[in-house]
């Protein structure tokens, strides 16, 4: 008895340190695998609040965290099983950057420096501007997504725990440096 409580003890004091050893955070650089066939680079900065910035390839974008309602939207438009993105920490990026965030913003006689002083502002001004317009796009195809998995398991269709995706070159695996 003495040894099931000992190992019990032992196991829940250090099972943080196991569970964090697994944990890869949203901060830091993402590259993409060698054999992909396309070459990415991300930065991702300290989010506050759930917005940051980011660069990917070197060009500037505004970064928020995804909510659990547009992880199912992405598992639907990917046609993957509902859960897959459950345990994972995924950031959103419009695919402008954010320099032509504020020249399109500008051009319409709106405030450029409060809508691209966010990502959530940002996302909110692009949706209403892609619903606006005469054929809206769905949304994954005016976002770009870096999803890490909180277990380090592979997610489907890919050979990775993380990935980055847009509408251009579809899911590229990544590692992060």
């Amino acid at each position: 008895m003495r040894k099931v409580i000992l190992i019990t003890m032992m196991s829940t004091l250090l099972s943080p340190f196991f569970v964090h050893a697994k944990t890869v955070t949203l901060e830091g650089i993402f590259t993409s695998l060698l054999d992909t066939g396309f070459e990415k680079n991300i930065l991702v900065r300290p989010l506050v609040e759930g917005n940051g910035k980011a660069e990917i390839d070197g060009e500037g974008y505004l970064v928020g965290s995804m909510s659990d309602d547009d992880k199912l939207l992405l598992e639907s438009y990917f046609f993957w099983e509902e859960g897959s993105l459950s345990k994972a920490n995924c950031l959103s990026f419009p695919t402008q950057r954010t320099t032509l965030i504020e020249e399109s913003v500008a051009t319409n006689g709106d405030d450029a420096a409060l809508i691209a002083s966010s990502y959530n502002n940002a996302s909110a001004y692009l949706d209403k501007k892609n619903s606006e317009a005469l054929f809206p796009l769905p949304k994954y195809k005016t976002r770009q997504v870096l999803c890490v998995s909180n277990e380090g398991k592979h997610f489907p269709q890919t050979s990775a725990s993380i990935f980055f995706y847009n509408a251009q070159v579809g899911v590229i695996p990544m590692l992060k440096q």
